[in-house]
């Protein structure tokens, strides 16, 4: 088929007898339609809607053979444009509708309109030619699959999505300390709780879901170590420092939450790449290597942090 850049093809279902073709152009609410039915092929030109919506679709086919239009016939429905075209000849099957050998991505074959060889033929001859427009249309169906993108199932969607949320809000946090820490340093030591204090809770609040994940099958692990890191996290976060103001302004405060946000960036992408079944080895390298020190001063800091916190509290009741 010829056709300029923009112009607008509908799908076309076809099928066959031994004596006449069927086409059933896919257009509803079809306008103005223009029909040139000759001996070699079809032009074919109307506003409709279509799989581009309503617009003006065209179509200009050459038949695999001659065909009598004198003896053809179309009529236009308020879903399609249904032709019977009249073969000419023996009456013997096409191997296929155009003349050209080309896989068009609009031509598709209907089902309920296909031929055999000749259909006069003995049972175990006509068998045979069914099973050999079956391997047929096995194939056009593996083509059309073929073009059709894999889509994610439900569970990887919103396991990547949660990770993504999760990367973007550490991410976001790591910088914006770093950041004010080399502009002035002693001014971002004694502020970081209060520049990320409010989405570092909200990520730690939704970091609870990682102790749901296993426990509803979404991931394959243990849900005991999440549940001793987030609850011992959230702990500190929202029970000693969120409760004690005194705390928040101490520079122990800032590198806590530097630490605590830096090892999740690195965490966070490899969860990512291992829900997509992907791996890529500078972000596997980071997450088991940049772990061995950060995991070992996240606790140190941390214990640090209750270590001052219950010394205040108990000097305060003296």
């Amino acid at each position: 088929m010829a056709a300029g850049a923009e112009t607008l093809t509908p799908f076309v279902y076809w099928g066959q007898k031994t004596d006449h073709v069927s086409l059933k152009i896919d257009l509803k609410d079809v306008v103005n339609p223009k029909v040139d039915l000759t001996e070699d092929g079809l032009k074919f030109e109307a506003d409709g809607t279509g799989i581009r919506g309503h617009n003006l679709y065209q179509l200009d086919i050459d038949f695999y053979h001659p065909v009598d239009p004198d003896k053809s016939r179309y009529r236009v429905l308020d879903r399609c444009v249904d032709f019977y075209i009249q073969k000419t000849g023996s009456g013997e099957v096409w191997p296929r509708l155009t003349n050209q050998k080309i896989k068009y991505p609009w031509l598709k074959i209907d089902f309920d309109k296909v031929a055999y060889e000749d259909e006069s033929e003995s049972e175990a001859e006509e068998q045979k030619s069914a099973e050999d427009v079956m391997k047929q249309l096995e194939k056009e169906l593996q083509l059309d699959s073929a073009d059709a993108p894999d889509l994610p199932d439900l569970k990887t969607v919103y396991l990547f999505v949660y990770n993504l949320f999760q990367f973007v809000g550490f991410t976001f946090i790591s910088f914006t300390l770093l950041v004010n820490f080399f502009k002035n340093k002693e001014k971002a030591m004694s502020s970081g709780f209060n520049l990320v204090g409010n989405p570092f809770m909200v990520c730690q609040t939704a970091a609870i879901m990682e102790i749901l994940h296993p426990v509803l099958g979404l991931v394959k692990s243990s849900a005991i170590t999440p549940l001793l890191q987030v609850l011992g996290r959230n702990f500190i976060l929202f029970v000693v420092i969120l409760h004690e103001e005194n705390t928040q302004t101490a520079p122990l405060v800032f590198f806590l939450l530097l630490t605590w946000s830096s090892i999740e960036v690195f965490r966070y992408p490899f969860y990512m790449l291992a829900v997509l079944n992907k791996k890529i080895y500078a972000v596997t390298w980071m997450r088991y290597t940049l772990w061995i020190p950060l995991y070992p001063l996240g606790l140190f800091l941390e214990g640090k942090q209750l270590c001052k916190s219950g010394w205040k509290m108990k000097h305060e009741k003296k």
